[in-house]
């Protein structure tokens, strides 16, 4: 009898209601690009915290500031240092090429919210400020870097 009673427990609570609406895949794009992996983790994390899955998704910050290091490091302090008079432009081109890469791995994890909120017919907020802000912060933390790291 008590499997029975068990099934016909009500099982939704206050953490199971719907999530908010994300921003938009184009919003994480446009960050990514522009402003690097650090731009694209921001919208991401701010993505998780409205899904209320940031205790899942808070690697991609780390994994986000490991890609925004390493090429820097790469190029003051590896390889790259002294190799050729465009090694700034392969750092630039390899910082965009992660941020791509990073938001394929950060849409690939959230993509079935995506596509829940695309059949549910739930629209994405304005996400322009929140990208503006994004991109203009992952440039202004990469600026940083690059006066830290450099010798």
């Amino acid at each position: 009898m008590g499997a029975q009673e068990e099934l016909l427990r009500p099982t939704l609570d206050e953490r199971d209601r719907a999530a908010k609406a994300i921003y938009s895949a184009r919003t994480g794009w446009v960050a990514s690009v522009l402003g690097g992996p650090l731009a694209g983790a921001t919208i991401a994390l701010l993505n998780a915290h409205r899904l209320k899955r940031l205790r899942t998704d808070w690697p991609l910050g780390v994994l986000a500031l490991i890609a925004a290091v390493g090429p820097l490091w790469w190029h003051f302090h590896g390889a790259a240092k002294g190799s050729s008079d465009h090694g700034g432009d392969a750092a630039g081109l390899l910082s965009r090429l992660l941020g791509v890469g990073f938001f394929a791995l950060v849409y690939q994890l959230h993509r079935p919210y995506y596509r829940s909120m695309g059949l549910m017919g739930v629209t994405s907020p304005p996400g322009w400020v929140v990208g503006a802000a994004a991109i203009a912060g992952g440039i202004a933390v990469t600026i940083g870097l690059v006066a830290l790291l450099s010798p």
